[in-house]
Formats: structure tokens, C-alpha cells, sequence
């Protein structure tokens, strides 16, 4: 923490404070906020007399953002895979991964990732054939973007032990615990490299004004995340945002939710009770449009649920429950208030519902009454558009990703990336709240409109949601006096910017805790 003080001015200051939206000048020292006002004000605190200025010239400050779920080293790690997103058919897929095999080394897995079907000309996954005829000779494993769906080649299969005649066509459609993916993780985490694959991703969020990260492990699908790699980095002085963990897993030691401290903690218990819209396996309550016989698969039995929410609540743990379909909220709402029948949750945190992409109009004053926050994905509107209209059909669009209503309601709703479903870019979640649209622009006026946010409300749900979700509203997530110095100097001052070009927007500088995580603009300053 810097024993200096550093004085603000001459930008467009969004304080997150309803009350007093916007100030000229800010003061930090010893790594919090000590003063927020108009110039005059701040430059005569007497904090201010000795204190290091930095002179903008009308470009925004905000609080450091917080993507509020993610799964960090999954991304970390599938940074070293080769990229199928921008790909636009199977076989041009395959050939990235034929020239990857010629390169790489006797055994080693290739991993293909972020492949999305409704984008190739075939709107389908490879099949095991497919990919056998392209890479042979190196177990290959294709991941796709929402992650609950993988498809491997024969000696991928092989080599993770599975009988030949169990191989079909290599599609490992929502398999909790799959002995592929355990065993490619098992030859990946052998590389040793997780320190600086984990250090590279968060420097990643420290580029766009990200200064804490909720991340999920998940590593019956081979999303494995732990603690000590950051509390590692930390000690090294090279971890450049606030890391929050929750676990797939409930913790073998009797501790609660917020063990820890304000750069490394545990979060609490994440539950998956369904999969993916366009994976067709999110739980509906009635068929897929595009796919009659099809309503999704729910994870678990409801008693088996309800007696594991029971028990997460019981021990204080923070819950983080994933559903996507309508079907599976309803379990995810019957089980917290069954649990709330034992009465309030020891850590004094709101659970936390994750995704709720479609949500029916009854079920809002539901989840309103329950008092739970929830975690949606901006970013993923642009790119869902035309999927989640064929997948859902006419009817049920009005439930489809209802950002506005849930902020309308007074729900608490916090903005985040899924990453690595989407890119560490909080802009492009915060341009998918304002817009609506594709990258194309269209449609124009934004997809369902009267669900598209202002950016104020959508800055709420980086910045004071994102915090609140935690239990840190009274510490982050604004510019306030006493509030740690988490925030970042934007290239633009967004509130006049054209909204199209949100999606673009990037830090000059980040500061967590009064340090500089991200940018060149204060060459002695103490960094991370």
C-alpha cells in the first residue's frame, strides 16, 4: 500500500452513489479513498497539499470493476489451446488442429476451445470420425464454448480408459466427472506452469478496470480452481486483482463463507442444477422449439437438492447455484426457501443464483422475496440472439434474459463474463446491457428493447452489485470516503461516447488497494 497521496482531477468522475453520481476530483492515500467532491473541496483537504496530481483531461473514473463469476483457471488454462471462436465451419475448425498436431510433441494432447456450432455451416459438433481423420495420433479433445460439451477422438477415448464400444460418435454431452477431461487436466496441470498462466489471466481483467474476480471451481468438469495459486501469487507480489473462490466441492473443515481476507477468500458452494441454452440441455419447462422431444437435463433429484441447499445454508455457506432454464429455477427456488425455513444463513450473505437467462414472469417476485442476488451475462446477448430465438420460440422470448425487469424489480443483479465463455472484457457485457445487439447492430434498437439498461445501471452491476454480492458494499465497489482505492481511469469519458463503442473501452489505469495493477500513466507510483 502507498503511504503517498494521490490527487485526481480534471475527469468525469462516476462515483456509484446515486445521491452524487458524478464529482470532479478524488483523493486516496494509504490505499483508500479520502476525499470525493468538486475540485475546490478535494484540493484543499489537508491530505492534498503534498500529494501526487494526476491531471486528466476529461476521460471517466470509476470504481475498480468486479466480474462477478468466472471460472479463472479454466481460462488460465485454456489459453494454451487453440481457439475455435472465429472459426465458421468443421472443417475449418479441423485444419487449425491438424497444423497444431503437426507441431506439437509425441503425446501430447491437443485441445481445441470455444468451438460454437450455431456459428459453422453445419450447426452441429464434429463426431469422433471427424476428428480422427484430422488428428490420430494425438488424443484430442474439443471443448465447446459454453463448456458443457465436449467431443474427443478415439485416442483421446483410449487413453482415458473407456471401452471401445462405449465410444459412439465422441460426444461427451454433460458427463459430471468425465474420465477425458480428468485426464487431459491430469497431463495439463503436470506442465507447471500454473503460477504464470494464473498471473497472465488476472493482468488480462487488470487491462479493462477489473479489480476483483469471483471464481468457480468446477473440477468434475475439469474446471479445477484453487486458493493457494493466488494466495501464492500474493506472496509473490504478483496477484493484480482481489480473488474470491467458490467451490463445487463443500469444504472438509467447518469454516464459513468469507474465510480470508480483503485480496484472497473463500466464497462459498456452487451448484450446477442444469446445463446450456445452446447445448439444449438447460432445464426447461417445456419443450425446445427447436427440438420437441427435448426439455433439458436437471442435475439432480429434488431431494438429494434439497437436502444439499439445506445443508450448505445450515454450515454458512454462501450458495451460488447455477440455472439457466425455467425449470431449473424453480428447483433452485423451492430449495433456498426450504432452506430459509431453518432460518437466516450464519454468514450473513444473500445466496446467489447464477445466470437466470430465462425467467418467468411469477418467478421474479419469487426471487425477490428470497432476497438473492443474481449473476447474469450481458455479453452473452450478442452473440445468442438468433440461437436463443430458435431454441425458445416466439412465446418465451418475453422471459429471455430480462436484464431491465430483474433491475426494476430491486433485485440486486451483478454483471459478469463466464469467462471463459466469453473474453475478460467487461465492456462487451456492459455494451450487451445498453445495446442489445449483435456486432452487426442489429437488430436496430436492440433485441427485446424494453430490456435494455442504462449505463448507470449497468455500471451498477461491476461496480456496487458486484461488491454487495460479496458482503463488501460498505468497503468497495464506490468512490466514497474510506472505500478501498479500487478503481480505474477509462481512455474515453463514456458518458459521452457513442454506446456502440463501449464494447472497445479499456483502462489507462487500474488501481486495487491505492496500487497500480494496469498502466503507464504514473511511472513512479507502487505497482503490482
Amino acid at each position: 500500500m502507498s503511504e503517498r497521496s494521490l490527487l485526481i482531477r480534471g475527469a468525469n468522475i462516476w462515483t456509484g452513489d446515486r445521491r452524487r453520481p458524478f464529482a470532479d476530483a478524488l483523493l486516496l492515500s494509504k490505499g483508500r479513498i479520502i476525499s470525493v467532491g468538486t475540485a475546490n473541496d478535494v484540493s484543499t483537504h489537508p491530505q492534498a497539499k503534498d500529494a501526487r496530481e494526476l491531471c486528466l483531461e476529461g476521460e471517466t473514473v470509476i470504481p475498480g470493476m468486479t466480474d462477478a463469476h468466472l471460472h479463472l483457471m479454466f481460462h488460465a488454462r485454456q489459453s494454451t489451446g487453440i481457439s475455435l471462436l472465429d472459426t465458421r465451419s468443421i472443417g475449418e475448425a479441423l485444419e487449425l488442429l491438424k497444423k497444431a498436431a503437426k507441431v506439437a510433441n509425441p503425446g501430447d494432447w491437443i485441445h481445441g476451445v470455444r468451438y460454437n456450432d450455431t456459428f459453422w455451416e453445419e450447426n452441429r459438433p464434429p463426431t469422433r470420425h471427424e476428428l480422427d481423420a484430422a488428428v490420430r495420433d494425438h488424443p484430442l479433445l474439443l471443448t465447446r464454448v459454453c463448456t458443457h460439451i465436449q467431443v474427443a477422438n478415439s485416442a483421446a477415448l483410449a487413453a482415458a480408459g473407456i471401452p471401445e464400444e462405449d465410444w459412439g460418435d465422441g460426444l461427451l454431452l454433460e458427463k459430471k466427472g468425465d474420465p477425458v477431461i480428468k485426464t487431459m487436466e491430469r497431463w495439463r496441470l503436470g506442465s507447471g506452469r500454473e503460477l504464470d498462466l494464473a498471473e497472465k489471466a488476472c493482468r488480462e481483467f487488470a487491462r479493462y478496470g477489473v479489480t476483483e474476480l469471483h471464481t468457480c471451481s468446477a473440477p468434475e468438469y475439469g474446471a479445477l480452481d484453487e486458493l493457494s495459486v493466488y494466495q501464492r501469487l500474493r506472496i509473490e507480489g504478483r496477484l493484480p486483482v482481489r480473488v474470491v473462490l467458490y467451490e463445487e466441492r463443500m469444504p472438509a473443515l467447518n469454516f464459513m463463507s468469507g474465510l480470508g481476507d480483503d485480496w484472497v477468500r473463500y466464497g462459498g458452494f456452487k451448484l450446477f442444477l442444469d446445463g446450456s441454452l445452446g447445448g439444449r440441455t438447460a432445464a426447461l419447462s417445456s419443450p425446445y422449439a427447436d427440438d420437441p422431444g427435448n426439455r433439458g437435463i436437471l442435475n439432480h433429484e429434488w431431494d438429494q437438492l434439497a437436502n444439499t441447499v439445506r445443508e450448505a445454508h445450515n454450515r454458512g455457506l454462501q450458495m451460488l447455484i447455477h440455472a439457466i432454464g425455467d425449470e431449473a429455477l424453480d428447483q433452485a427456488i423451492g430449495a433456498i426457501s426450504l432452506a430459509y425455513g431453518d432460518g437466516s444463513c450464519l454468514c450473513a450473505l444473500p445466496h446467489r443464483i447464477n445466470h437466470v437467462m430465462i425467467c418467468r414472469p411469477d418467478q421474479v417476485s419469487k426471487l425477490k422475496d428470497l432476497g438473492v442476488v443474481l449473476d447474469v451475462q450481458p455479453a452473452f446477448v450478442p452473440s445468442e440472439i438468433e440461437m436463443a430465438t430458435e431454441r425458445l420460440g416466439e412465446e418465451r422470448l418475453s422471459w429471455a434474459y430480462p436484464w431491465r425487469t430483474f433491475v426494476d424489480s430491486g433485485l440486486v443483479v451483478t454483471g459478469s463474463s463466464d469467462c471463459p465463455v466469453d473474453p475478460p472484457n467487461p465492456w462487451r457485457g456492459i455494451w450487451g446491457a445498453v445495446c442489445r445487439v449483435n456486432d452487426r447492430g442489429d437488430p436496430r434498437g436492440g433485441w427485446l428493447p424494453e430490456q435494455r439498461l442504462t449505463l448507470a445501471q449497468a455500471l451498477e452491476l461491476w461496480t456496487v452489485n458486484g461488491a454487495l454480492a460479496a458482503g463488501e458494499g460498505g468497503r468497495r465497489g464506490r468512490i466514497a470516503p474510506g472505500f478501498l482505492a479500487d478503481l480505474a481511469v477509462l481512455d474515453r469519458d463514456i458518458f459521452q461516447a457513442d454506446p456502440m463503442g463501449l464494447k472497445n473501452v479499456e483502462a489507462l489505469l487500474t488501481l486495487a488497494g491505492g496500487k497500480i495493477t494496469h498502466g503507464e500513466i504514473l511511472s513512479d507510483w507502487d505497482r503490482i
